[in-house]
């Protein structure tokens, strides 16, 4: 698996997410058991991402970060981009996470939609 799989599986399941959110809105209800499979599916990519990502860069993982990818991500993922890029692609790298970021937000919007258009 390479890391444009992983962050393609990362699109795909935020796109699902954003459609049965939606449904639960619709319905009034809410599925435990999805939250917490969507999270654990979504820290299981990301480790991946991260993990082929490291390899990629000869970066050395410490069990710290390692728990940091999994658990708090928001933070973990941007402290590993600047430590593991060269001088000069540091901020490219931090911007091309708030661009996956961003495509993330419309992925789960675009699941909404779809939800509402086929309801």
């Amino acid at each position: 698996m390479t890391k444009t799989h992983v962050l393609t599986l990362l699109v795909a399941l935020t796109l699902v997410f954003g459609v049965v959110d939606a449904r639960e809105m619709v319905l009034g209800v809410q599925s435990n058991g999805w939250a917490v499979l969507s999270t654990v599916l979504f820290s299981f990519l990301s480790f991946c991402w991260y993990r082929l990502d490291s390899d990629a860069h000869q970066y050395r993982r410490t069990a710290l970060l390692n728990v940091g990818v999994v658990m708090l991500a928001i933070v973990a993922v941007p402290y590993y981009l600047v430590r593991s890029r060269p001088a000069g692609q540091k901020g490219r790298a931090l911007l091309r996470l708030a661009g996956f970021c961003l495509v993330l937000v419309v992925a789960a919007g675009l699941g909404s939609v779809a939800y509402e258009l086929l309801a």
